[in-house]
């Protein structure tokens, strides 16, 4: 598979899990909207003694399908921008944005499999000309190989960091299950381990999987201690 297959099949995932998300949002609002429908013809019969709950329970529904409206149309912004992502194959990429737009489509993916992803705040983020689709799909496989590491317990936080020293993506861990050697055994026996080195050298990356790399205008992977 080259690497524009390998990112075809990215969009379709990332895509699949937005599009469950919305069918969520969209049950949501119905369940809320049926529930106000019936609450209301209750309530007809029963005024106006049953005028507060009434106007509670229609509340917390009005409540609810306000949130889910806003969350809605977060999703689709975030999805457009995604595919617009392949408007160009070269161009300036805002790491930040970026990062920030994917971990939120793809929250749903890893959740499914008990993990969080945590993204660190990042003023003045960085920005380099690169293949944005490229670049997501290999931030994608980054989470994804984390991800896969059994024994390891903490969030996985992205972190973004400003250098001159390189470009570059590292995979890096503070898990108290895990000690160096253990966690470079097994991310190196990693099949996507692999697959990421060669797409990090295809756009002009370097990559580590120690956080004692030198910092560079990269996507830091580390794991951030258990509260």
């Amino acid at each position: 598979m080259n690497d524009r297959e390998d990112a075809a099949a990215f969009f379709g995932k990332v895509t699949a899990s937005t599009t469950h998300e919305l069918q969520n949002v969209l049950a949501i609002i119905k369940e809320n909207a049926g529930l106000m429908e019936d609450f209301i013809q209750m309530g007809s019969n029963n005024l106006p003694d049953n005028l507060p709950d009434l106007l509670e329970r229609l509340t917390r529904c009005l409540g609810k399908i306000k949130e889910q409206s806003y969350r809605g149309v977060a999703l689709t912004s975030g999805l457009n921008g995604f595919a617009h992502t392949t408007d160009r194959i070269l161009g300036p990429v805002n790491i930040y944005e970026i990062a920030k737009r994917l971990i939120f489509l793809t929250k749903r993916v890893f959740l499914q499999q008990g993990r969080q992803i945590v993204l660190s705040d990042c003023k003045n983020a960085p920005s380099f000309e690169t293949d944005p689709v490229l670049f997501q799909t290999l931030l994608w496989h980054c989470l994804e190989c984390l991800v896969e590491i059994q024994d390891l317990t903490a969030d996985i936080r992205v972190t973004i960091v400003n250098s001159d020293a390189r470009k570059g993506i590292d995979l890096c861990f503070e898990d108290p299950a895990l000690d160096n050697a253990s966690f470079n055994q097994k991310l190196q026996g990693s099949a996507k381990w692999t697959s990421i080195q060669a797409s990090c050298k295809s756009i002009n990356l370097t990559t580590s999987p120690i956080a004692q790399a030198p910092m560079g205008i990269r996507i830091l992977l580390e794991r951030s201690s258990p509260a």
